[in-house]
């Protein structure tokens, strides 16, 4: 496991949870908005120091009763080839396990999730699915995967969300038929586009680029609520 960072206790990252979250290094998407390059290229996650992932799990062993679980995000932490092994380690501790993925690996997580491995999936949308190429920055489409990581959610995961990070260039128009392609799923959560201070994007065009507000996005969930369960995370 290549974990950059720790956060030892967050009451925001896990529904329901006081949570641990791991941010792990690596990812197959360059997606233009994302403002964590250097867990993404990988001339700046060179850089990093990796943690101890047994240094990690002795921590969280003794911070039981204080956490209720594990987040674990990147990056895409399915891409670890050791990541069952160390959410096993970590369910051993008895904490639930909160996935963050971008659904492109969906054997991967079907893995995960026979194997017991997954208590919550949040799964990213990044567009509408014939957007997908203009939004995740690689030319091959990967549209199809994220469908069957979908399908593999709603058949299979004791708990889980879709949710879209509203980028620039995101229409209303967008966010609708993202949730007209997910019809049917437990639910949809809207995240406001932000750089957090001291961040650059990915592509650093991106960064002025008008883009829908809390406010509009607040507006618009109540009519996405007559298509999926439908709420925003700001």
């Amino acid at each position: 496991m290549r974990i950059a960072y720790v956060e030892w206790v967050s009451l925001i990252d896990f529904p329901g949870k006081v949570a641990a979250v791991v941010w792990t290094v690596g990812c197959n998407l360059r997606c233009p908005f994302c403002y964590n390059g250097e867990l993404v290229l990988p001339e700046r996650a060179a850089a990093l120091s990796p943690m101890d992932p047994e240094g990690l799990l002795s921590q969280l062993a003794a911070r039981r009763g204080f956490v209720d679980g594990l987040a674990v995000t990147g990056g895409e932490p399915t891409l670890q080839p050791d990541l069952a092994d160390f959410l096993a380690e970590v369910k051993g501790l008895g904490l639930a396990v909160k996935l963050d993925t971008n659904g492109t690996r969906p054997e991967a997580l079907a893995a995960l999730l026979k194997r017991g491995l997954l208590d919550y999936v949040a799964l990213d949308l990044k567009a509408p699915f014939p957007r997908y190429p203009e939004f995740t920055g690689v030319k091959e489409d990967v549209s199809g995967r994220v469908r069957k990581s979908v399908q593999v959610l709603r058949e299979g995961a004791p708990d889980y969300e879709l949710r879209t990070t509203v980028a620039p260039g995101l229409s209303e128009a967008d966010i609708e038929a993202i949730a007209q392609a997910v019809r049917g799923a437990k639910r949809y959560v809207l995240q406001p586009f932000f750089v957090p201070r001291g961040k650059g994007l990915i592509d650093p065009s991106w960064a002025g680029r008008p883009h829908l507000k809390e406010g509009d996005l607040r507006r618009l969930a109540p009519r996405l609520s007559r298509i999926l369960p439908c709420s925003v995370r700001a």
